[in-house]
């Protein structure tokens, strides 16, 4: 039987990307029962532009909701989202992508065929040049660092479904039982690696997560690469090691833990911005109890040991291409600053 699926929409400031996203949910051939947008908190019309579409959405027989929150970052208005939702899946899109009519069709096939896969995405292209991919699953090195696999590649080479350890959430379908066992997003990330902490944290308690290609997703981004802000490099900085401490059992942790702080502390010193970096250490330190609290909790339901964690992750661990301090640019250079999950720092 076909899952239910709610769609949720975390957004800030985005209302001239929202009309693009909304059309494309309501030209699913497989439609959602809903959709949620859940607003951190915008300062422009992104209220007044959701009022204006919910007739639009009804028509085709999708519910749209809207709710606005503190502006506590991505990770915190997903889990509001799927915590709210009454579906058995959710699927997260971002506000600046575009879904192709069959995606929706084509990630809940996945899902409904294998009761194994927790989470399903599939193949993201830059809107501007859908030739060529933004990515198709994620790598991940076994210090932390995340990458989106096969960024910059011909759309061609996303040919094969397989399984990932982890995959872009700007367009990410995934069973609502899953992240009720995993408690969703760490909402300590704000933003930043928090779908590549998901993924290893659901393949760790023995859920597969699985990229399709037959899914397509148009990111609305630019291929203009500019200097990343100090507070997305404090949160990329922080989230990589917080991830390291929770994920990796005890024998992932004794061989890595120590060159992944190594790692943090050189990358700190040796390039800048370096306050932000060092800011990060010092938020790893001081929250370390924490830490090892959630750390606690995720090996306590782990139900796949660390050999098999290795063998999802990338043989290297930085990415062949490293951005090197920079990020990518809106395809609209008066939008505000895209925060996805493609800005690997």
């Amino acid at each position: 039987m076909a899952l239910d699926v709610t769609v949720v929409v975390p957004t800030f400031n985005r209302s001239r990307d929202l009309p693009a996203t909304l059309a494309a949910l309501a030209a699913q051939t497989r439609r959602p029962r809903a959709v949620t947008v859940i607003d951190n908190s915008s300062t422009d019309d992104t209220r007044e532009v959701i009022g204006g579409w919910v007739p639009v959405l009804a028509a085709a027989n999708i519910a749209l909701r809207y709710r606005c929150k503190e502006p506590e970052g991505p990770a915190a208005a997903r889990n509001l989202g799927w915590r709210e939702a009454e579906t058995a899946a959710v699927a997260f899109v971002d506000s600046d992508v575009s879904l192709d009519p069959g995606w929706l069709a084509a990630c809940g096939a996945a899902l409904d065929a294998d009761p194994g896969v927790g989470a399903v995405g599939g193949k993201v292209v830059y809107a501007h040049r859908p030739d060529l991919l933004n990515g198709y699953g994620g790598a991940l090195g076994p210090l932390g660092l995340a990458w989106d696999a096969l960024e910059g590649e011909p759309a061609t080479a996303a040919t094969r479904p397989r399984d990932v350890l982890w995959t872009n959430c700007s367009a990410l379908l995934v069973r609502r039982r899953a992240l009720a066992e995993i408690d969703g997003f760490d909402e300590a990330f704000f933003y930043g690696y928090e779908d590549s902490d998901l993924g290893w944290r659901l393949t760790l308690s023995g859920w597969r997560v699985r990229v399709v290609p037959e899914a397509t997703v148009h990111h609305r981004v630019g291929s203009a690469i500019g200097r990343a802000a100090e507070t997305i490099s404090f949160h990329a900085a922080k989230n990589r090691l917080r991830s390291v401490l929770v994920n990796w059992g005890l024998a992932g942790l004794l061989r890595y833990g120590l060159p992944a702080v190594t790692y943090g502390l050189a990358d700190a010193v040796l390039r800048a911005p370096r306050r932000p970096k060092l800011r990060a250490l010092l938020w790893n330190l001081r929250h370390l109890p924490g830490t090892l609290a959630r750390r606690r909790r995720v090996q306590a339901g782990r139900r796949v040991d660390d050999r098999a964690i290795r063998a999802l992750m990338d043989r290297r661990a930085f990415p062949e291409r490293r951005l090197g301090g920079l990020r990518r640019r809106p395809a609209d250079m008066t939008s505000p600053p895209i925060l996805g999950a493609d800005d690997r720092i």
